[in-house]
């Protein structure tokens, strides 16, 4: 009998929901914001096993600054309940934290020290 093996461990972004009627901190719009699932999985032949590491943020469309929010509250809107977000619960990304930047092109949060986008490759700067 043959057996290969393929597993692994990847991070992975997934766009939960857009969010109607967010106060954005940065540009201090009322706008709408685009949730945005982050977290790391095993697979075992492609089929995620578990996860870890999952945090949440919210990308204002205005002026496409990201925020974090707490995963009760992410999990809470990714279940389907209706949940507010407050201007109190947007969480200032530090510049030194890796998710800092948004793509125009395709809309995902990327590593602001890249120059092109890793999904689309459309120029960053």
């Amino acid at each position: 009998m043959f057996f290969i093996g393929i597993f692994g461990v990847e991070d992975k972004e997934k766009e939960i929901k857009i969010v109607d009627k967010i106060q954005c901190k940065s540009c201090n719009n009322i706008t709408r914001g685009r949730l945005i699932k982050s977290f790391r999985y095993f697979h075992f032949f492609f089929i995620p096993i578990f996860k870890w590491n999952e945090e949440y943020y919210i990308v204002c469309e205005s002026c496409n600054k990201v925020f974090s929010i707490s995963k009760d509250k992410g999990k809470d809107i990714e279940n389907g309940n209706n949940i507010e977000i407050t201007y109190w619960d947007l969480k200032e990304i530090n510049m030194n934290y890796n998710y800092t930047s948004v793509c125009n092109n395709c809309k995902k949060v990327v590593d602001s020290e890249y120059e092109y986008c890793p999904y689309c490759g459309n120029k960053l700067r």
